[in-house]
């Protein structure tokens, strides 16, 4: 089954409802997604609610730690921002899910860093579809990393949802856990750009109407 990891709604920066997400990710033939807004699950839960048969919604959250951003996956309960990495990936763990580290050496957003080394993390988010630049390369990231690798295209708006799949057997989480996934990436960092200026400008159109 084929999976998008790292996917964002109208309930947190994302452009569209957990439904227009559902449906044009069964057009483009995946099996399920990972609906993962910014330090918020009622976008997970709406899309546990709207999914159709036959289709995997995998809850989840982005949560804002001191050190950078953490995947937190198979939980419908809000995280706490704002602490540490090591605790965040305590209270993901004690909420019942698994804690990924995303994007950590992305050279824009805030990424976690070197504690993908030292913490107690499940699995590390090397592949991202919004990243542009990173301050080390894959193969640096991978030399010493331990853990399961995972990819998410970190989708804001429908164009961008795909662009890094995995292929998990069975039950997708069990499969991040165990390192039994396949990444596939097509990113194209000047489509990645081009959608940055499109939502900023979305943003600046919708302010001008309010101001109206």
């Amino acid at each position: 089954m084929f999976f998008d990891l790292h996917v964002h709604s109208i309930y947190s920066d994302g452009a569209n409802t957990p439904a227009e997400i559902i449906k044009y990710a069964q057009s483009i033939g995946l099996s399920g997604i990972a609906l993962t807004d910014h330090n918020e699950v009622a976008g997970a839960r709406e899309a546990l609610k709207v999914c159709p048969e036959g289709f995997k919604i995998i809850s989840g959250v982005e949560v804002s730690s001191l050190s950078g951003h953490i995947l937190g996956l198979g939980i419908t309960e809000k995280i706490s921002i704002g602490l540490s990495a090591g605790e965040t990936i305590a209270r993901i763990h004690a909420a019942g899910g698994i804690a990924i580290a995303a994007h950590p050496f992305d050279r824009l957003r805030q990424g976690v860093g070197d504690s993908i080394y030292t913490l107690d993390y499940d699995a590390v988010e090397v592949y991202n579809g919004h990243t542009i630049m990173m301050s080390r390369s894959v193969d640096e990231i991978l030399e010493g990393l331990r853990l399961p690798v995972t990819g998410g295209s970190d989708a804001h708006m429908l164009s961008e949802l795909g662009s890094v799949v995995m292929e998990l057997p069975g039950d997708p989480i069990e499969a991040i856990v165990s390192g039994g996934g396949r990444i596939s990436v097509n990113i194209s960092k000047t489509k990645i750009l081009l959608n940055h200026f499109k939502r900023r400008l979305a943003k600046k159109s919708e302010v001008k109407e309010v101001e109206r």
